[in-house]
């Protein structure tokens, strides 16, 4: 999912600013997140290939669909003076409710993932039975 997200917004970089201007953040706000978001994902990519960086890759993938959750939960319920526009890819076809459902689905399944794995470690280091 990552690798995705991060390759759509670099492969179509011009639409991922256009897109970010067109959010509730303001300009220079927009400029930075272009480049930091696609950057943040392919980092979590990296850490999700190697097993000792598997619990901060889900960590990492944890924290930053929570940010993405909670920002759709603000545009859902309307906090925003307007709507702004949906992503781009695959889910540019998806209501912000779906992609609510969506993130919840993936944020999920990452906090489980990350509690599974912190548990192998402390097994594998002896410190749980």
């Amino acid at each position: 999912m990552w690798t995705y997200a991060a390759l759509a917004k670099i492969l179509d970089f011009d639409l991922n600013i256009q897109q970010m201007h067109n959010q509730i953040f303001p300009i220079w706000m927009a400029d930075l997140l272009s480049y930091a978001i696609p950057i943040v994902e392919l980092l979590i990519v990296i850490l999700l290939l190697m097993n000792k960086t598997l619990w901060l890759g889900f960590a990492g993938s944890g924290f930053l669909l929570t940010i993405f959750t909670i920002y759709i939960i603000l545009t859902v319920s309307h906090f925003f003076s307007r709507i702004p526009c949906s992503c781009g890819g695959i889910i540019s076809s998806l209501s912000w409710t779906q992609h609510l459902i969506f993130n919840s689905f993936f944020l999920i399944l990452s906090l489980f993932c990350l509690s599974h794995q912190l548990k192998l470690e402390r097994r594998l280091l002896g410190k749980v039975p």
